[in-house]
C-alpha cells in the first residue's frame, strides 16, 4: 500500500474571494459537514494530485517555481453551483484554454515524479478498485497518470464542504452568486492533503508571473 503523503498543485484564491468561501463553508455547517473551510484549511482549485517522496517532492517545487515564471494569472468566471452525490458542495467555474493549459504543464512536469497510485480518491474510493469501474477515459487518465480530473473531465472548482449526510437538500440557488468567485488567480500552490480533497498544509506558493508565450497545449491530453 502507497503510505506516502498526497499532494496537490492547485490555484490558491484572491483573499476576498477565500474569505467569501470561508464564511460560507461556515455558514452551512450547521447542517452537518465533514470539514469547514479555515485559514488553515485552504479553499481551493485542484489542477494535479499525487504522491511524492521526499525527494521527489523537493523537484516537484523546482519544477513548480519554473511552471509558474511563464505562466500568465488567470481571470476565471464562476459558473455554477453543484451538490454532487458524494455530498460534495462546490462552485464550479468556465474553462477557458490558459485553465487547462497550465493543468497539463503541470502534469508534465510532475507526472514521472509521482510514486505509484494514491490509495484514495477525494470522495474516499480506493483508486486501484475504482479505476476498473471508471469511463474509459477516466480509467486511462487515472493508469497513466494516477488522475482522473483531466481533459473533458477537469471541470475546476472549489469544493466548499461536504455533508455527512450526502444527500443533505441545499437550495443553491439561494447561495451568493457565482460571479461572486470570478476574478484573477495568480497563485499556484503545492499543498498536503487531508481527508475529503482538503488541503491542510501549505508546502510552497509561487506567484504566476510571466507571459505564456506559447499558448498550445502540450497534448498529453485531449481537451474537449
Amino acid at each position: 500500500m502507497n503510505n506516502l503523503p498526497v499532494y496537490d498543485v492547485v490555484l490558491l484564491l484572491p483573499n476576498d474571494i477565500n474569505q467569501t468561501a470561508i464564511t460560507i463553508s461556515s455558514q452551512v455547517a450547521r447542517y452537518g459537514t465533514e470539514f469547514t473551510l479555515s485559514d488553515n484549511l485552504y479553499p481551493h482549485i485542484s489542477l494535479y494530485m499525487a504522491n511524492f517522496t521526499s525527494t521527489k517532492l523537493i523537484e516537484a517545487q523546482h519544477l513548480l517555481s519554473k511552471i509558474a515564471r511563464d505562466a500568465t494569472a488567470l481571470t476565471l468566471q464562476g459558473s455554477h453551483w453543484g451538490k454532487n452525490d458524494q455530498g460534495m458542495l462546490e462552485i464550479f467555474f468556465q474553462r477557458p484554454l490558459e485553465i487547462a493549459h497550465i493543468q497539463e504543464r503541470v502534469i508534465a512536469a510532475l507526472n514521472p515524479l509521482r510514486h505509484g497510485l494514491r490509495v484514495k480518491d477525494p470522495v474516499g474510493r480506493l483508486l486501484e478498485q475504482y479505476r476498473h469501474q471508471a469511463p474509459d477515459e477516466a480509467r486511462a487518465h487515472i493508469e497513466q497518470y494516477g488522475y482522473d480530473e483531466i481533459g473533458t473531465f477537469f471541470k475546476p472548482h472549489i469544493t466548499i464542504t461536504r455533508f455527512k449526510q450526502r444527500s443533505t437538500p441545499i437550495d443553491t440557488t439561494l447561495m451568493p452568486s457565482p460571479a461572486t468567485f470570478s476574478g484573477i488567480y495568480n497563485t499556484l500552490a503545492l499543498c498536503e492533503m487531508g481527508e475529503h480533497g482538503t488541503c491542510t498544509q501549505i508546502v510552497a506558493r509561487f506567484t504566476l508571473l510571466g507571459k505564456d508565450r506559447d499558448n498550445k497545449t502540450l497534448g498529453i491530453v485531449e481537451n474537449d
